[in-house]
């Protein structure tokens, strides 16, 4: 089904987004790390002309899925096939917006450890790191074969990690290094898109304007080989029509952050806003962080008009988070969310699975949303001030009743354990909030669970 124009009407897109929503896309959710990887990595395989990247967070040890090497041995393959292959690493500088005083250790920094890592392995790509302050380099986004008709773009939120390499089934992790003391990151449940047509042409766009301003380029331990990086043209043309739906790309970029964008952009807050506003009958939400005080208060008022909000986070949330409470606006995120608990028609989840010694958290690190079956959001772009106004981020927002309704039962069928093929969305989100507080009481009498949804108390999250 193609998109409904009247859509865009009902759901606006934002006034401040740079480019605009485009129409003949093909769009494809990619639900948990494994099956969104073997998808990214089939198609860097099967790249014939180029393989860009903009990466945040990287464990250099990773494995792909189906037996594949490391996200070094995959970009070294495609290089020895005479591919273009240039990789943006976030360089990150000072403390992540005052939230994380400690980087973790699955940062790929513009250092001369990394230079001595790409030196080692004899790399014939090019790299350069970018930097945005404190703050975080946030986009996760390939691009293949650029401005070639096969050209396929993966725009969403999962970092190339061990953890973030599980299925579907959540199946518990087998002991190793990566679970020994601290798991709460073991097991991680993500959202990656495919992008096919005119959209891929803008994440195009956003990596030229990101590699050819890229803040460590010119600096020591700042691109690889050292000196011998070069700029990129824009796109010359734009990607023809691949499917019935229409869908844009928005982010979020400081001002003044990159000569071909001095004003920045803040148009993913504009579209979830937007987004919220419109809802008639249900909003559903994964996301790491929910605490933007903004998007809480306008859950409040759908909430206030009879629209059900579901929303999933997860249970052992960063503990930063806790720790900077007493930052305003952190701390108003806090109260807003706790009111949302007054309301019976929201239900604050997280997904958790029996195991050998009780029960184990899934580490929700998805950022997307759902409203009324005709519009969806997935990216980067956590629900807090800082992922809208500091670090530099990018989400892809579609319209198209068929794919955003395919996309909600993927999701919440994953989470409530039962099908929600047949029913709208109204009806899920009743049937999924059901399951959640049922999960809860379960999970308290030590019993089996009904999927991994399971309610938790909104005033007490994270803290």
């Amino acid at each position: 089904m193609a998109t409904n124009p009247d859509d865009l009407t009902r759901i606006p897109p934002p006034s401040g987004a740079v480019f605009a929503p485009r129409v003949g896309n093909h769009i494809e959710p990619l639900v948990d790390g494994a099956v969104a990887f073997d998808r990214i990595a089939a198609a860097v395989e099967a790249a014939t002309t180029s393989v860009w990247v903009c990466v945040a967070f990287l464990e250099t040890d990773a494995r792909f899925p189906g037996g594949r090497g490391t996200f070094f041995d995959l970009m070294d393959d495609a290089a020895s096939r005479g591919i273009d292959v240039r990789v943006l690493f976030w360089h990150p500088e000072g403390r992540l917006g005052g939230l994380v005083a400690v980087y973790p250790d699955d940062t790929f920094g513009g250092t001369e450890s990394s230079i001595g890592l790409l030196g080692s392995r004899s790399t014939r790509w090019q790299a350069r790191w970018d930097a945005v302050g404190r703050q975080c380099q946030h986009q996760k986004a390939w691009l293949v074969d650029a401005g070639t008709d096969a050209e396929v773009a993966f725009v969403g939120g999962i970092n190339i990690g061990k953890s973030s390499m599980a299925g579907p089934d959540h199946a518990e992790p087998d002991p190793g290094p990566e679970v020994v003391g601290d798991d709460s990151y073991a097991d991680v449940h993500d959202v990656h898109c495919l992008v096919r047509g005119p959209a891929a042409t803008d994440v195009h766009d956003n990596f030229v304007m990101r590699w050819n301003g890229a803040s460590e380029r010119g600096r020591e331990h700042g691109s690889w080989p050292p000196g011998e990086t070069d700029d990129l043209p824009a796109p010359a043309t734009r990607t023809g029509k691949l499917g019935p739906t229409t869908a844009q790309i928005q982010r979020s970029v400081l001002p003044g952050l990159y000569e071909a964008l001095p004003a920045g952009e803040n148009s993913v807050r504009e579209q979830y806003l937007s987004a919220i506003a419109a809802a008639g009958d249900y909003v559903y939400i994964e996301d790491q962080i929910l605490l933007s005080r903004v998007v809480l208060v306008a859950l409040r008022d759908a909430l206030e008009r009879g629209v059900l909000v579901v929303a999933s986070v997860p249970g052992n949330p960063m503990p930063e988070l806790a720790a900077a409470r007493a930052h305003p606006g952190i701390a108003a995120g806090y109260d807003a969310l706790a009111a949302l608990g007054a309301y019976d028609g929201f239900c604050l989840s997280a997904p958790c699975a029996r195991a050998d010694r009780g029960y184990r958290e899934i580490y929700v690190h998805a950022k997307t949303a759902v409203v009324d079956d005709l519009w969806a959001t997935i990216g980067s772009t956590n629900l807090v001030f800082s992922s809208f106004q500091g670090d530099t981020e990018m989400n892809v927002s579609f319209w198209d009743a068929d794919v955003a309704r395919a996309f909600r039962v993927r999701q919440v069928d994953e989470q409530g354990g039962f099908s929600s093929v047949g029913m709208n969305g109204r009806e899920a989100m009743v049937r999924i909030m059901e399951v959640a507080r049922e999960n809860s009481r379960r999970r308290t009498a030590g019993e089996d669970l009904d999927g991994f949804a399971c309610a938790i108390d909104p005033a007490s999250w994270a803290t």
